[in-house]
């Protein structure tokens, strides 16, 4: 049977302008919830993503899921849970290629990439001080070639004047 507000049962889920209401919500978190709880009694259950609750037992399109349900202040909760829940098992299955778990990781655990950003961050900053001093060592040696260069201009000219008022004073 076609969830309601699928009347044709066509495509997948409820379309987006007819959304669940709030009990809808509490009742498909309990499920999710639920949905958990049998996947961890079952030992072979080798679930990766919650989309594969979602659209492959639920049949929610998974636009509607990210932008619709999972903002509800009345689902949110089930959904953190739920993330934190597939992030763990991410974690404990061993038999996960590791580029393929570290995938998932910055998806289930909202920190990583905050705590990668500022740990970037600190590198940037860090490489940045250290050219900011060689450049302030280079401006040093400039500053000091161009104040001798302005100090022999300023005798050249000094002395062109004093040659100048010297012819002067002759005529």
């Amino acid at each position: 049977m076609a969830p309601k507000g699928n009347k044709n049962a066509v495509g997948h889920g409820r379309p987006p302008n007819e959304g669940y209401s709030d009990e809808e919500l509490v009742k498909l978190g309990e499920e999710l919830l639920q949905w958990m709880a049998d996947c961890d009694a079952n030992k072979h259950c080798d679930v990766v993503h919650l989309s594969e609750w979602y659209s492959e037992i639920k049949g929610i399109v998974p636009s509607y899921w990210e932008k619709c349900l999972t903002r509800r202040l009345c689902f949110s909760g089930y959904y953190d849970k739920a993330m934190k829940w597939m992030g763990k098992r991410l974690l404990k299955n061993k038999k996960l290629a590791p580029s393929y778990g570290n995938r998932f990781l910055g998806i289930y655990f909202k920190e990583i990439p905050a705590h990668e950003w500022e740990q970037k961050q600190k590198e940037i900053d860090y490489e940045y001080e250290k050219k900011r001093e060689t450049v302030n060592v280079v401006d040093e040696k400039i500053n000091t070639q161009f104040d001798s260069l302005s100090n022999q201009i300023s005798l050249l000219q000094q002395e062109a004047r004093n040659i100048r008022d010297s012819k002067d004073k002759q005529e």
